[in-house]
């Protein structure tokens, strides 16, 4: 019975119809690239994964309408096709000469091969919308190519400049995976004396690496917590976004901004770690908020916001759900919880609150109050407010329906490998 159901299905199987991969007929990528050369044309490659991909047939239908407008480019293609193997994929990124990569995307290549430019998101998924931000770069590149001859036949801060100026016709995203020219800033100007290696060149490990070098004494120095040269460090972050034009602000280079600004924090944030000095905290939250100005939208600018919080003394954590977890803690300082308690409250009298640790992590809780609609109305009964504890005793007054009751405490988790997390309750007595 067995032999005969699969006998059927494999019948079945083979009298389906074949779906169809949507797919261009545009050539591969070195095919591509010669014809573009020997024509004196831009090369557009269209990058997709023709097996796989969501919506693949949407996309290719705009982008054969996009071949048929009057865009001077030769078209070609990678599929990134289900199984293709990561050498083959490192070796076409080698080609394109280009740093990281999504998909769907299109890489505007300059006649000669020079990376120039990548699309992706909604313009990608677009015809008329790839039309009109090609057509627009498409006139850069005889003075873009310009810029990349010349770094290309000089050295050292000379090269550097000419670099960073025809990465400055290109956008900022394009600008920072921009690999050929990227290697001319790192080489020739690893001092960043032409301002244009710290905005395109440095990404935030290669400036945390060089920050670290400064606090440290040095490449091969050694020295720890208070030690550090500190205001040797913000010195080397103010100067480099000077030397960069990153301190003017404004539309342009953003995500460079924020990373230094970033950067200027760490400075900030480890200073104050190791003096617990108020002005240190100050200094910190406001490197924070002129990254948030930048672009409150990017991820610099969300990740700072958060950051903020975290360090600002005047917030603090809410927790609902009756559970903490190292998310809502705090390391080398203590911060207050406010834990909404309203549904444990079944009338007046003495309650019972606790903190029942899975992941101690030695969390230091003290300074507990009882707070009725953001205001407080007593602290715990026979309890110094110093002591360190996990369980607290309440008088709890009447409340009325829809008041929210708190309990408020200050906490600090002062095991950063762990953490700290556990269940919370509120009981009668």
């Amino acid at each position: 019975m067995k032999k005969t159901l699969l006998t059927v299905s494999l019948m079945l199987a083979a009298l389906a119809p074949a779906v169809q991969a949507a797919s261009v007929s545009f050539p591969d990528v070195v095919k591509a690239k010669e014809t573009a050369k020997s024509q004196g044309k831009p090369a557009l490659i269209l990058w997709y994964g023709s097996d796989w991909m969501q919506d693949s047939a949407g996309l290719v239908k705009e982008w054969n309408a996009l071949c048929k407008q009057d865009i001077p480019v030769v078209f070609g293609q990678f599929d990134d096709k289900t199984g293709q193997t990561s050498d083959a994929r490192r070796k076409t990124m080698g080609e394109l000469k280009m740093e990281g990569y999504n998909l769907p995307m299109a890489v505007l290549l300059a006649p000669d091969g020079t990376f120039v430019a990548c699309y992706e998101g909604k313009t990608v998924r677009s015809a008329d919308a790839m039309a009109k931000a090609l057509k627009k770069m498409l006139e850069k590149v005889p003075d873009f190519m310009k810029k990349v001859e010349e770094a290309r036949k000089l050295t050292g801060k000379d090269a550097a400049t000419a670099a960073g100026k025809a990465l400055a016709m290109l956008p900022e995203k394009d600008a920072r995976r921009h690999k050929e020219l990227n290697d001319i800033l790192r080489k020739q100007d690893k001092d960043n004396a032409a301002g244009y290696t710290a905005v395109y060149a440095m990404d935030h490990m290669a400036m945390y690496k060089e920050i670290n070098n400064v606090l440290q004494g040095g490449p091969d120095g050694k020295l720890k917590d208070g030690n550090r040269k500190f205001a040797a460090a913000e010195k080397y972050v103010l100067d480099t976004m000077k030397a960069s034009g990153l301190d003017k602000g404004g539309k342009k280079n953003q995500e460079a901004q924020q990373q230094w600004l970033a950067g200027l924090s760490y400075v900030y944030r480890e200073h104050f770690k190791a003096t617990k000095g108020e002005g240190e905290r100050s200094r910190l939250l406001k490197a924070l908020d002129d990254c948030i100005k930048v672009n409150p939208k990017s991820q610099y600018g969300i990740g700072a916001a958060k950051y903020r919080h975290y360090w600002d003394p005047k917030s603090f954590t809410l927790i609902e759900n009756m559970y903490y977890n190292p998310g809502d803690q705090t390391h080398n300082f203590e911060k207050d919880w406010h834990v909404v308690v309203t549904k444990s409250i079944s009338g007046a009298g003495t309650y019972v609150f606790e903190l029942v640790p899975r992941e101690n992590g030695r969390l230091i809780t003290r300074n507990y109050r009882l707070a009725v609609n953001g205001r407080v109305v007593g602290t715990a009964n026979s309890l110094n407010p110093k002591d360190d504890t996990k369980k607290a005793e309440f008088t709890v007054p009447a409340v009325k329906p829809g008041d929210k009751v708190e309990v408020w405490l200050t906490a600090e988790c002062r095991d950063g490998w762990f953490g700290c997390s556990g269940e919370i309750k509120m009981e009668k007595k």
